[in-house]
């Protein structure tokens, strides 16, 4: 049995003031660091039981989201492997039209909504399997943990789960088989959704909250 944990990174930063610099969007959002809160919840993470004798961490390229690992890695004595294939959904460019809430949702909706220059669903989705396949079969019968985002994990999971409700106000329920694992939410952060394989096969998936 192979144990994939997709972790949400913890708590990032909110509280910014003037930013006087020519980054685009797209990179502030990339090197968003997490808030002071969030770097204890980081390393209330690394101590939870699941992530105990982890073989492998992975990471996107995000701030927040290796600043979440660091500690996952610190704690199982292993090095941080970094990787663009979990990094957040590209917006692209937006209209001035789109209602951001609202595209936010009918992405989970309308699996090929994208903007200019920007990711669908699917475009997530497909990244993500590709680099899980390859790391599944690199690492069979170990315990994985990859640090990365709400909707890039979600994203992949609806390749095996079921979407049941998407409304505003990021209220989602999603289902595994019979088992709810999202519920009028989203993914906190942090937390974990583990996902139990036999070889190729997904068995099973279960959400854990960090209390």
């Amino acid at each position: 049995m192979t144990i994939l944990y997709l972790i949400r990174h913890s708590l990032k930063n909110r509280s910014y003031g003037i930013c006087d610099t020519n980054d685009s969007f797209q990179i502030r959002n990339e090197k968003m660091v997490l808030s002071c809160e969030g770097e204890k919840l980081a390393l209330k993470l690394s101590k939870h039981k699941e992530l105990q004798n982890i073989d492998e961490v992975w990471t996107s390229n995000y701030v927040r989201a290796i600043e979440t690992a660091k500690y996952i890695c610190a704690n199982n004595n292993k090095n941080l492997n970094i990787s663009s294939s979990f990094d957040e959904r590209y917006y692209g460019m937006w209209n001035n039209a789109v209602d951001k809430e609202a595209f936010w949702i009918n992405q989970f909706l309308e699996p090929n909504l994208k903007n200019l220059n920007g990711e669908s669903q699917k475009d997530v989705q497909l990244r993500v399997d590709q680099k899980i396949k390859e790391i599944l079969n690199n690492q069979k019968n170990k315990k994985i943990a990859i640090i990365c985002h709400n909707a890039c994990i979600l994203f992949y999971l609806l390749k095996y789960c079921e979407l049941i409700k998407a409304e505003i106000n990021k209220k989602l329920t999603i289902k595994f088989k019979d088992k709810i694992l999202i519920e009028n939410n989203i993914m906190k952060s942090p937390s974990i959704m583990k996902l139990e394989f036999d070889n190729d096969k997904l068995i099973d998936i279960s959400y854990i909250e960090i209390e």
